[in-house]
């Protein structure tokens, strides 16, 4: 188990609406054994790793590796992930046992590659 101070969460959803179930089943199947492979480990339906520079390249790189195996379903990973974000898990709040609170903290967490656009 991680300390829950130093993880960054990296959450992997996927498009349960528009896919089967059975071809969703499968495609987590595989990311998560891919991402265990990787490094994370899994809490819930979250993969988690310490913090550090490589966490975001990490998960970046397993979804890049997978899309062959996406297409080979007839699937890109853009059509069949839904969710793709990663956030300090020292942030989350869980509002079924937190109490009211007047000010949340936020901190960027700096991500290497290209400058993305904001709107």
């Amino acid at each position: 188990m991680l300390k829950r101070s130093a993880d960054l969460a990296v959450v992997i959803n996927l498009d349960y609406l528009s896919l089967p179930y059975d071809t969703c089943r499968m495609l987590w199947l595989i990311i998560e054994r891919t991402m265990l492979e990787a490094g994370f480990e899994l809490e819930g339906r979250v993969f988690v790793a310490r913090r550090g520079v490589d966490v975001i390249h990490r998960a970046k790189q397993v979804m890049q590796d997978l899309e062959p195996t996406f297409q080979s379903l007839g699937y890109s990973g853009i059509e069949a992930v839904r969710d793709f974000y990663c956030y300090e898990r020292a942030t989350r709040i869980d509002l079924n046992t937190a109490e009211p609170i007047e000010v949340v903290e936020i901190q960027d967490i700096p991500v290497s590659g290209p400058p993305r656009l904001t709107s």
